[in-house]
């Protein structure tokens, strides 16, 4: 290569004389490319080969030159002593000179240290790190090698040195890649050499940043670079055998959005990508859908699903699963749920998992049942440490707040998520509710075994919102016997508090859009009915419930209380005011949607993906339309032949309308104004 002495260059190839013949501008050459000069692109490094390739014939004209000159200012008597000698050595001169240049120009070695060159200057590399790493691949050596002696005495421009220089300046204007990507590309490929620029590497980067619609990975410049340094062997690959294939799969059958398929382009089709997604679907017994949305959802954070090996026979998979099985006893749901929402739970050791599950079964004091419940539900606890986080989190519960062995695992049955919240937001949480809010100790233990979700998750701001509505209630709205059998006596903040402790999931309701406007509609139609019981009742649907059942009610003049009618079943209900379910689902159908216009939910963001959304649900709704006006033309003409009963007929039609208008809301709900 250009600038090593003749007993250093590595290429096997190298006579010596290749450096001994090469120009000093092509010789000095490192200085002006590899220590932090501009013309580093590769049609720059082809341009300067092409100068020194031109250089010795100048040289050559300019040594003829001096030599005519000097034989012309030779004296008579030097020139008839010499004789015919003396011609002969002055035609010798530039005939043995253009000779050795044309050796020199035919000599494979040093269209070898050409080619090595042109890397190298491209690359921002030593030439003799360059030929070490072609020599390590042979194959794509002795490919080199061929194209060399092959193209002797034909100019770079016009030989394999064209072609080196087209494949890297299409990663270089198509990916932006950097002379240090162009260096890692080729060493981890160097058979990119070898491939030709149009057919193989921009119909590659073609594929990888070409626009979905048009059948293109979708991929920005800056990721299709990282794809490419990652795997650059795909770039060798053909796209409508391999790459396009493999997209395809990933996408169809794997569920990866295709946004994210360039990070799996990588790998094999055959051997890596579909063993791993039928270990998902059939040996964990997920299916096909539940796989394809855990590998879709699967956290970027962490290592992906897919990279694990699991098509090796000795991988730890399948030693989890089946330690989950058949030494937990998880049933094949609990599995699937299980591995759906924390695949790295495969990742785990047998022993890992079986002292996870004797930690719940022995200290915890669950029974089995709850504790393969508590591991479907929250998987992540498997690969916490029981030294160092699971045990003090127990003592925690148990003695510092102060709920007990049976309190402690009452909360961890019903809310084991408990085991991912940290313990000083534990603390912090139980010092809010203490302080701030007013509660005791004993209400607040009752609050986190009943509700630790609306305790341990919800925001203290909601938490404060809705603790002054509800005292505001309790402030307004009357008291009678029953709020004071079952709150007891006391001002409005300790009458909140108390509420709270019998009904917590009161926490987890919006004040504007749920309790708000049940309780005026209470206050409106039944002014008698104390606090406790209007609150009570927030638990209910207002559309859904409140509003028919009192329609219905008062229609009927059926004296009852209405927390009597509310609590009542469906159909008991629509017994004793004389109405059919049908009828009454007719008429909640209807409260449903005033109560939406009145109190409309929060305006979704205009994303492209809401916009999409929101078009396939308005084809949806328009084929339920068309399917629906459908059946029931059918039914007139089944009506006319078959002479049923108008009645029967009817229903099924109310029913029919009152199962798409329910279709229809529920299909406009996430819709954008006016569509």
């Amino acid at each position: 290569p250009a600038g090593a002495s003749a007993g250093s260059c590595s290429a096997a190839s190298c006579s010596g004389r290749t450096h001994q013949g090469t120009p000093a501008r092509f010789r000095n050459m490192e200085g002006k490319f590899f220590n932090g000069g501009r013309r580093r692109a590769p049609h720059h490094a082809l341009a300067a080969l092409e100068d020194d390739a031109q250089e010795p014939s100048r040289r050559r004209g300019r040594r003829a030159k001096a030599t005519g000159s000097s034989s012309a200012a030779s004296t008579p008597a030097a020139s008839s002593s010499s004789g015919s000698s003396s011609d002969s050595d002055t035609k010798s001169v530039p005939e043995s000179d253009g000779d050795d240049d044309d050796d020199d120009g035919a000599d494979p070695a040093r269209r070898m240290a050409s080619l090595v060159a042109l890397v190298a200057m491209s690359t921002d590399q030593n030439p003799s790190a360059v030929a070490k790493h072609l020599r390590d691949d042979a194959e794509t050596y002795r490919a080199l090698e061929r194209e060399a002696k092959g193209s002797a005495g034909v100019r770079a421009a016009d030989g394999p040195e064209r072609r080196i220089a087209r494949n890297l300046e299409v990663l270089v204007d198509a990916l932006g890649c950097a002379p240090a990507d162009l260096a890692a590309i080729v060493r981890a490929f160097p058979a990119i050499l070898v491939l030709d620029a149009d057919d193989d590497v921009r119909a590659v980067v073609q594929f990888l940043t070409g626009p979905i619609p048009l059948g293109g990975v979708g991929m920005t410049p800056k990721a299709a670079k990282e794809c490419v340094r990652r795997d650059p062997k795909m770039l060798g690959q053909s796209v409508k055998d391999e790459l396009r294939p493999k997209f395809e799969y990933l996408v169809e059958h794997a569920g990866l959005r295709p946004g994210n398929v360039g990070d799996m382009l990588w790998l094999d089709l055959e051997t890596q990508i579909k063993p791993r997604v039928e270990f998902l679907a059939l040996e964990c017994g997920m299916g096909s859908t539940a796989a394809a949305a855990a590998i879709r959802n699967f956290p970027p954070s962490q290592s992906h699903v897919l990279y694990r090996h699991f098509e090796n026979p000795e991988n730890m998979a399948r030693k989890a699963l089946k330690c989950l099985r058949e030494e937990v006893g998880m049933s094949a749901e609990q599995v699937s749920l299980a591995i759906g929402r924390f695949p790295k739970i495969l990742d785990y050791s047998p022993e890992k998992i079986a002292g996870c599950f004797e930690f719940l079964r022995a200290t915890c004091a669950l029974t089995e049942e709850e504790c393969r419940r508590v591991i479907a539900a929250t998987p992540q606890v498997v690969g916490l440490s029981v030294e160092e986080n699971m045990a003090p989190k127990h003592r925690l519960l148990v003695h510092e707040l102060g709920l007990g062995e049976d309190g402690a695992r009452e909360v961890i049955a019903c809310f084991p998520n408990l085991w991912t919240v940290a313990n000083d937001n534990i603390r912090a949480r139980f010092t809010f509710f203490l302080e701030t809010v007013g509660c005791s100790r004993e209400d607040l233990t009752a609050m986190l075994s009943s509700h630790p979700h609306g305790v341990l998750s919800l925001s203290t701001d909601n938490i404060l919102e809705s603790m002054n509505f509800i005292e505001n209630v309790f402030a307004t709205l009357p008291s009678d016997d029953t709020q004071r059998r079952t709150l007891g006596d006391g001002g409005p903040r300790e009458l909140a508090v108390r509420v709270l402790a019998k009904v917590p999931m009161l926490l987890g309701y919006s004040v504007e859009r749920k309790m708000r406007p049940t309780v005026d509609y209470i206050r409106e139609t039944h002014p008698d009915v104390c606090a406790f019981r209007a609150l009570k009742m927030c638990t209910n649907s207002l559309g859904g419930t409140i509003m028919p059942r009192c329609y219905f009610k008062e229609r009927a003049g059926w004296n009852v209380l209405l927390v009597t009618a509310v609590h009542m079943s469906k159909s008991r209900f629509c017994e004793k005011v004389g109405i059919t379910v049908a009828e009454y689902d007719e008429k909640a159908a209807e409260f449903i949607e005033l109560t939406e216009r009145m109190h409309p939910p929060p305006a979704k963001p205009r994303t492209p993906a809401f916009a999409i959304r929101s078009a396939i649900k308005a084809q949806t709704k328009r084929t339920t339309s068309r399917a629906t006006a459908g059946a029931e033309t059918a039914e007139k003409v089944s009506y006319g032949r078959n002479g049923q009963n108008g009645a029967t007929t009817e229903r099924r039609r109310a029913t029919r309308r009152e199962a798409a208008e329910a279709r229809r809301r529920a299909a406009a709900k996430d819709a954008p104004d006016g569509e």
